[in-house]
C-alpha cells in the first residue's frame, strides 16, 4: 500500500514552512503605501567587506568581515503621469535626503501577505527614464535604483 504524505508531514521533513515563495506574487510599499504598477524588484544585495590579515608568522592571509556596506535594489514600473519615483530622486539631487522605509511582500496564492522584506533608511540613488522604441508594443516603464541601509525580514 503506496504512503501518502499530507503537506503538513512534508513540512518537518523538507524543514520548511509550506511552499516556497513565488517570484511573481509581490507587492511593494513605500512608507507604507501600497505602489502599484511594479513588474521587478530585483537586485536584492547587501554585503560586508572583507579584510584581510596574517598572524604572526602564519604563512596564511586570513579574512574577518569587516564594516557593512549599504544594500541596493531596483524597482522597476509602469512609466505613467506620476512622478513619485522621479521626484523622490529630484529631493535627493536639491540636497534633502528624504530617507524613506520599503517593504517588499511576499504573497500566497490566495494572494494574502506571505512575508515581508523590510528595507530601513532608503534613498535613491539613480533614475532611469523610459527606453522608447518605435517596433515595441509594450509599456513604457522607470526604474529607480535605491540605497538601502538596513534589512530585515518579518
Amino acid at each position: 500500500m503506496p504512503v501518502k504524505f499530507s503537506r503538513d508531514t512534508l513540512k518537518g521533513l523538507t524543514k520548511t514552512n509550506g511552499d516556497f515563495h513565488l517570484s511573481h506574487k509581490f507587492g511593494l510599499e513605500i512608507d507604507g503605501i501600497t505602489i502599484g504598477g511594479i513588474h521587478k524588484v530585483e537586485g536584492i544585495e547587501f554585503e560586508a567587506e572583507v579584510v584581510e590579515y596574517n598572524d604572526g608568522e602564519d604563512s596564511w592571509t586570513h579574512c574577518r568581515p569587516g564594516v557593512l556596506k549599504p544594500g541596493r535594489i531596483i524597482v522597476e514600473r509602469d512609466f505613467s503621469s506620476t512622478k513619485e519615483f522621479y521626484n523622490w530622486r529630484k529631493e535627493v539631487i536639491d540636497g534633502k535626503a528624504n530617507r524613506k522605509s520599503i517593504s517588499v511582500i511576499f504573497h500566497n496564492d490566495k494572494g494574502d501577505e506571505a512575508k515581508r522584506m523590510n528595507f530601513f533608511h532608503c534613498f535613491p540613488a539613480k533614475w532611469h527614464g523610459p527606453a522608447l522604441n518605435s517596433k515595441s508594443s509594450g509599456h513604457a516603464t522607470e526604474r529607480l535604483e535605491i540605497v538601502f541601509e538596513e534589512c530585515k525580514f518579518a
